[in-house]
């Protein structure tokens, strides 16, 4: 395996990796410390706060009321994250903000599929924010990796032409192989 290939597999892998150990690890401190959905926790008075929220459906509680929303979100997130890998070790010109912006996707995605897939198949939510009458739906550190993860590809989309092209060739190097 030469240097590219391991750094194609570990990059990603250590981003996700790191995503879904952090998300894991606060969500089970949020739920042996923050019991019930009126625990509490300030860290930023007036601003910022640690709950206990469970979500069963995706951002902002949509779809909750979906008896099999955890399993359908599930199974998205299980093709989400098998699709991003493919991206990844499918196309070896991807840039790095290209590949980190996907790991963290990916991790977040696995985040919160592990909450859907264990009882009570619920997201585990806790990091509330808000500000005067403004309020923040209550969201946790996979959601934040997705919205991250999207946040570079959106940057990446502007500094690269196409990033997922089999070949970083030019248009006139291209022309000349035809020939």
């Amino acid at each position: 395996m030469n240097f590219d290939n391991t750094k194609r597999f570990f990059l990603p892998g250590g981003v996700a990796l790191s995503v879904i150990l952090a998300d894991q690890l606060c969500k089970i401190w949020v739920r042996n410390n923050l019991p019930t959905a009126y625990d509490k926790i300030s860290l930023i008075e007036n601003h910022l706060d640690f709950i206990h929220r469970k979500n069963s459906g995706i951002a902002f509680s949509l779809f909750a009321s979906v008896k099999s929303a955890p399993f359908i979100f599930a199974l998205i997130s299980l093709a989400a994250v098998g699709y991003i890998a493919y991206l990844i070790f499918k196309n070896k010109n991807l840039p790095k903000i290209v590949i980190l912006a996907l790991a963290a996707i990916a991790g977040g995605a696995t985040g919160n599929f592990i909450d859907r897939i264990i009882p009570p198949h619920k997201v585990v939510d806790f990091i509330d924010f808000y500000f005067g009458n403004w309020h923040w739906p209550a969201f946790n550190i996979a959601d934040s990796s997705i919205c991250v993860g999207a946040a570079l590809l959106v940057i990446a989309s502007f500094i690269y032409r196409d990033p997922f092209s089999a070949s970083q060739t030019s248009s006139r190097d291209d022309e000349k192989n035809i020939r």
